[in-house]
């Protein structure tokens, strides 16, 4: 999720264009998992999560985190290849005391994100592979405050009525939370998504992540519903609503957003 949207709509816009008109719009947001689609060569696709908030409460403290202006911009560089840039947006993070009323807030621009996706079955392949670094724009508690990085291996299956099975296994190289030193982190994916109409779908999600942090080992699991909206053409506005099922995941996650691509 990412940021800097004037800069990033400028430069899209400057982008050539030769999409290939054959294939179909396919937006990384909504949701948990990851799209095996690559955009064109010379297409360009921004992507604004414009508002996320996760809430998580427990007896000792309640938590929210705001999340503003996520940017994603997406670039295609060859049949099947494409680059991704991105800036997390202005979090806000909340947490109070139950016994005691207090309030902790910080605030503040999140980290960058460098990616490049290949698609492993030519250019509306069913498998691609995706690899990440995290670039330490903040500090924490709202950046991770080192360089990580990650892989992902999303593929997929059409299903009959429709219907399309999709997942991603990921394994992560995470920033310890003290700062010093990195540790793993593996999970995935697993959706389910079904057309309701010509321009509208919705999909169904369960994902996991275990992070092994010395700290403390966690593990982030979560049921997501999302829908995305096409009202014109290559242009969705998206909704996702998650719910927690672990200790390490928010109790509930609401979020909205938008893709644009550029001809």
């Amino acid at each position: 999720m990412f940021r800097y949207c004037p800069a990033i709509v400028l430069l899209a816009a400057a982008t050539p264009a030769f999409a290939d008109e054959a294939r179909d719009f396919c937006a990384d947001r909504p949701g948990l998992g990851t799209p095996t689609c690559t955009l064109a060569p010379g297409a360009a696709m921004v992507e604004i999560g414009a508002a996320a908030w996760d809430h998580t409460r427990d007896a000792a403290s309640v938590e929210d985190e705001i999340a503003l202006g996520d940017a994603l911009f997406r670039l295609g560089v060859s049949e099947t290849t494409e680059l991704q840039f991105g800036l997390t947006g202005h979090v806000i993070q909340r947490n109070r005391d139950r016994a005691t009323g207090a309030i902790d807030r910080v605030s503040g621009l999140g980290d960058g994100t460098i990616a490049i996706r290949q698609g492993l079955a030519g250019p509306n392949g069913k498998i691609a592979l995706q690899a990440y670094v995290t670039v330490p724009l903040a500090k924490q508690p709202i950046g991770s405050g080192e360089w990580s990085g990650g892989l992902l291996l999303p593929f997929g299956f059409d299903l009959p009525r429709g219907f399309e099975l999709d997942f991603t296994p990921e394994i992560d190289l995470a920033a310890n939370e003290n700062g010093d030193g990195h540790h793993f982190a593996w999970g995935g994916v697993v959706g389910l998504t079904h057309d309701l109409a010509e321009n509208l779908s919705l999909t169904g999600e369960l994902g996991a992540l275990r992070d092994e942090d010395p700290s403390g080992h966690t593990t982030d699991a979560r049921l997501a519903l999302s829908l995305a909206w096409e009202p014109v053409e290559r242009f969705q506005i998206d909704f996702e609503a998650d719910a927690g099922l672990s200790d390490g995941a928010p109790d509930r996650t609401l979020a909205i957003g938008l893709a644009w691509q550029f001809r």
